[in-house]
Formats: structure tokens, C-alpha cells, sequence
């Protein structure tokens, strides 16, 4: 099944279970490093072990190490641990 709901990423989510994937696609882009750096443990938590982050082309998890995701193509991430 798939779902789409809007979410402030600032606020707390009300979403409860675990997500095979996350699309985030040309949103990081707006925000600054700090704010980038909290949405990826947030991200981390609610995937399944081995989901997939979708992001935009120009965004990038910085740093990616220790970051639970790898890379395994341009704009998609999976979760690692």
C-alpha cells in the first residue's frame, strides 16, 4: 500500500510502524547542515532494516559515515544498520 501525506519534518511525526522506503525529493535542499544532520536519524528510525531514502539530485547525506545509510545510486540511499 502506498500512502502520501503531507509532514512538517520540524515537528514531531505521527506516523507509527516502519517504512519500506521514504521519498524526501527536492525538500533537504532548503533547509541548512544542521537541520539536514537531524532529519537522518529520524529517517534511519522509522526504515526497515535494508529500506531505501529517496532524495533529490542535488541533495546528499553529508557526512555519511555513522550516518546508518549507504549509498547504492545517485539520489537513493539505504539503510544499513
Amino acid at each position: 500500500m502506498v500512502r502520501f501525506r503531507e509532514l512538517n519534518l520540524h515537528a514531531d511525526w505521527p506516523m507509527t510502524g516502519m517504512f519500506d522506503a521514504i521519498f524526501c525529493r527536492n525538500v533537504l535542499i532548503y533547509f541548512d547542515d544542521a537541520h539536514q544532520r537531524a532529519l537522518w536519524p529520524r529517517f534511519h528510525d522509522i526504515l526497515v532494516p535494508e529500506g531505501h531514502l529517496y532524495l533529490g539530485h542535488s541533495e546528499r547525506i553529508h557526512p555519511i559515515e555513522n550516518s546508518g545509510f549507504e549509498s547504492v545510486g545517485a539520489t537513493m540511499y539505504q539503510r544499513t544498520s
